[in-house]
């Protein structure tokens, strides 16, 4: 029986992943597989066990949980030869969406169990690697508001997370500068997206595609607060790309500065201090991924 790392967040889901190890047994077994799992004891633990497993020559290292998880993993991941699977157990999953990577833990391992790979893009800033979406901002914001208070979990969670911003974020003064293009306004949000989704499930970047090469990078500009109630739902189908104050550009990097520290998520992970300057590039079929 072929084994199978597999890196278990226990407090994925708020917890509800660290009562799955006897379901992947059961999945995997049922597959002609061995999952042998790791569970994670606390943030960055997730990194060292991946490093640790793709040193060995792991072929495939398997994340199970949200895309905080997955992040964690990748880290250690981007560059080698081990690739990286999914097991979607968390509040968000949005890079498992993107990858078509079905929802329901069975069908996932199925994809697992077939071994066909792809690669996809990274994003990078401030030295670490994001495989999904990086937000500053009212994003960068309504990620620390979900990681801050522990009543908010799953989508309702962020969408209220997102409500509560809405009503009480500050516009801040931004330039980005990108393809020899600069970018000057009072913004409300910055998002430099390799997939199309963010927040599980608001769609900041429909075109958006992990390996083209290329970020979608989308600005939201100031609106009075009130009128941040009716902008707010278009964010969960793209259609607030076609407000006169939101743009969208491709790109494979670019500088963004702001006129205050803002918070900053990478796939729903944050940097460890808000920054007012920011690096983003684009790092071209960096990963193996199963889907």
């Amino acid at each position: 029986m072929l084994r199978v790392p597999v890196i278990l967040n226990p407090a994925a889901g708020r917890g509800s992943a660290g009562e799955r190890e006897e379901e992947i047994n059961h999945v995997f077994a049922e597959l002609g597989l061995q999952a042998v799992i790791h569970r994670t004891e606390g943030p960055g633990h997730a990194t060292e066990l991946a490093c640790e497993l793709s040193g060995r020559g792991a072929p495939v290292v398997v994340a199970a949980g949200g895309d905080g998880t997955v992040n964690e993993v990748a880290q250690a991941l981007v560059g080698t030869d081990t690739a990286l699977a999914l097991l979607p157990l968390g509040s968000g999953n949005d890079f498992a969406r993107a990858l078509g990577i079905p929802p329901h833990l069975p069908q996932a391992a199925e994809v697992i169990a077939r071994g066909r790979e792809r690669r996809v893009d990274v994003g990078e800033a401030q030295g670490r690697y994001y495989l999904n979406a990086l937000g500053m901002g009212i994003d960068g914001q309504i990620a620390h508001d979900y990681r801050t208070h522990k009543f908010l979990r799953g989508e309702v969670g962020y969408l209220l997370a997102t409500v509560y911003e809405v009503l009480r974020f500050r516009p801040v003064a931004v330039e980005v500068e990108l393809n020899h293009v600069r970018v000057q306004g009072e913004l409300l949000a910055v998002a430099a997206m390799n997939g199309p989704w963010a927040g599980g499930g608001f769609c900041l970047a429909p075109q958006a595609r992990l390996d083209d090469g290329l970020l979608d990078l989308a600005l939201l500009g100031h609106y009075p607060r009130l009128v941040r109630l009716v902008v707010l739902p278009k964010t969960r189908d793209g259609s607030y790309l076609k407000l006169a104050r939101a743009k969208l550009f491709r790109t494979d990097g670019a500088w963004v500065r702001a006129e205050r520290p803002l918070y900053v998520h990478l796939d729903g992970e944050l940097l460890p201090e808000r920054v007012a300057t920011l690096r983003v590039e684009l790092l071209p079929q960096a990963l193996r991924v199963r889907a």
